[in-house]
């Protein structure tokens, strides 16, 4: 996904992003939590602000509440696209596939 020029560490993503990342990784155990509320078990891809950094900042959230434990999640990346496209009012995709209980797709 374009950014435009800017490195990560300029967007916000550096030292102290890496050190709340793995503490978000370690306490969701690197599984989609969107996918878990939904009953199935999914790898992560990403970590994910819940309430993203814009919306954060035109809610008048402190920095220390945007980049809170609480306020973020590891996600997969069909969960992370769905969420992405809500958040900019785009249509959501078609309904991810059904998982069985051995953690792969049902056809």
């Amino acid at each position: 996904m374009p950014w435009g020029p800017k490195t990560r560490q300029e967007r916000g993503y550096g030292a102290a992003w890496e050190k709340l990342r793995k503490k978000v990784i370690e306490r969701d155990k690197g599984l989609c939590q969107p996918c878990l509320k939904q009953g199935r078990v999914t790898r992560f891809q990403a970590v994910d602000h819940i309430t993203s950094r814009a919306r954060a900042k035109q809610l008048g959230w402190s920095k220390e509440r945007t980049e809170s434990e609480a306020n973020c999640q590891c996600i997969c990346d069909p969960c992370h696209a769905v969420k992405t496209e809500e958040e900019q009012g785009k249509k959501k995709h078609a309904p991810k596939p059904q998982i069985g209980p051995d953690g792969w797709p049902i056809e």
